[in-house]
C-alpha cells in the first residue's frame, strides 16, 4: 500500500493504517536539555577561570603544565567546587568549557582535567 506524498504506518496492535506528511524528528530535543543546565556549564567555568587567575598570581613563573597539576590539586581538596565542575561537564562537555574559559592554560588545564575529572 503507499501514500502520495506521505508515509503509511501501520500499527501492527491494532490494525490501524496512519497516513503521515510532513517532516518528523523524533527523540529529545538537545537544545533545551542544553538551555537548562547551561548555568552549571558557565558556574564551572567561572570556577576554573577564578582558579586559573589566583593560581597564576600566586606563581608567575610557574609553566602551564605545573600550573594545571596545582589547579586540579585544589579541585582535589574541594569536592563542593569538584562537585560543581563536574556538574557542568555533565551539562557540556570538555570543548565548550575550554572556549567559555578565558585564560591562556586552559587547553592544558582541560587536558589534565579530562583525566582527572571524569564525570
Amino acid at each position: 500500500m503507499s501514500n502520495q506524498g506521505g508515509q503509511t504506518n501501520y500499527n501492527s496492535a491494532r490494525g490501524d493504517i496512519i497516513n503521515q506528511s510532513g517532516s518528523f524528528v523524533t527523540g529529545v530535543d538537545k537544545s533545551k536539555i542544553q538551555i537548562n543546565n547551561s548555568q552549571d556549564l558557565v558556574q564551572a567555568a567561572k570556577d576554573i577561570k577564578a582558579l586559573l587567575d589566583q593560581l597564576s598570581v600566586d606563581y608567575p613563573s610557574d609553566s602551564p603544565e605545573v600550573l594545571r597539576a596545582k589547579a586540579l590539586d585544589e579541585i582535589d581538596k574541594s569536592p563542593e567546587l569538584k562537585a560543581r565542575i563536574i556538574r557542568g561537564l555533565k551539562a557540556g562537555s570538555f570543548a565548550a568549557l575550554e572556549k567559555m574559559i578565558d585564560h591562556p592554560i586552559a587547553k592544558f588545564f582541560i587536558e589534565g582535567a579530562k583525566e582527572v575529572l571524569k564525570p
